[in-house]
């Protein structure tokens, strides 16, 4: 029903051309900055080739998925900064609510703190590098969980210690 590209950065979308060409997508959602990488390249293909449309959802759009809710809380337009275009999510089911934050750094976790974003489980931004995860924006989410994506003895040497003791307070 829905598919978010959180930004174009090949991390993130990097196989989503299969996705697109092996399923049947109502919705296609990603910022509106983009790049000219292969990867890239062959997403845009991919939806021409099944014909959906690429849509950028604008802050504060709810969508429902069964009982659950998705709502949009940020997409940014930084030109300079990929990372920082990226679509935050907050899903929803019942008293559970998960935080997704794409690789968006402590710049955009500010420009959020207004906004309802305490979660039950926190996928931590931009695989836990020391660019995300501010304190201040770690106790206005107050995780119960939260979750890292990178790879075992990666070259960026994610998560970043200082990520992890902050969590771990």
């Amino acid at each position: 029903k829905y598919v978010f590209g959180t930004h174009a950065h090949e991390d993130h979308i990097g196989g989503m051309d299969y996705i697109i060409n092996s399923f049947k997508i109502k919705n296609f959602y990603m910022p509106d900055e983009i790049t000219s990488t292969q990867t890239f390249l062959e997403v845009l293909d991919a939806l021409e080739n099944k014909k959906v449309s690429f849509k950028t959802p604008e802050i504060g759009t709810k969508l429902k998925l069964g009982k659950s809710t998705i709502e949009v809380i940020y997409v940014g337009k930084n030109k300079e900064d990929l990372n920082d275009t990226s679509i935050i999510l907050k899903l929803t089911y019942g008293d559970i609510s998960f935080l997704f934050t794409g690789d968006a750094t402590s710049n955009v976790e500010h420009e959020i703190l207004d906004k309802n974003i305490e979660s039950t489980v926190l996928k931590v931004g931009h695989h836990g590098s020391k660019y995300s995860s501010s304190a201040v924006f770690l106790n206005k989410v107050k995780p119960k969980y939260a979750i890292i994506s990178c790879e075992k003895n990666n070259e960026y040497n994610h998560p970043h210690s200082v990520v992890i003791n902050k969590l771990k307070k």
